[in-house]
């Protein structure tokens, strides 16, 4: 959309009185200092966390987590999964900070990354099954 199209729709809004008095001019500038107000980094993570959401291989894995500490292989085994889309989802989940693993020998364990994964993970699935 080019930018004079972009400023005449925000013209008209801010003249058709939804957006108070100020001109449209303000208007730009109060949207772009709550843009640069944003931290970068902290929206980036989210992106992170959100894609880690994004799929529903990945959301077993997170439930199956909720209670235990469990091996690769036995994330492998409850969900059907091969080897590497085990590791595939897993370092997703790693990389995004809410999965963290400990090496044991051969094996690899898998938990979550602290409580604030689980509060996070037990109000996300509330809030879908309406209970917030």
């Amino acid at each position: 959309m080019s930018v004079a199209l972009t400023q005449d729709r925000l013209k008209r809004l801010v003249d058709s009185g939804l957006r108070g008095t100020c001109r449209p001019s303000e208007r730009l500038s109060q949207l772009k200092k709550k843009v640069d107000r944003v931290d970068a980094l902290a929206i980036k993570r989210l992106e992170q966390v959100f894609f880690s959401y994004a799929d529903k291989t990945r959301l077993m894995i997170l439930e199956l987590l909720t209670d235990e500490e469990l091996c690769s292989c036995e994330i492998m085994a409850a969900l059907d999964l091969t080897e590497p889309t085990t590791s595939h989802h897993l370092g997703i989940l790693e990389r995004s900070g809410l999965v963290a693993s400990r090496r044991d020998g051969k094996r690899i364990f898998y938990q979550l990354a602290n409580a604030n994964v689980r509060a996070l993970l037990m109000k996300s699935f509330a809030l879908v099954k309406g209970v917030v």
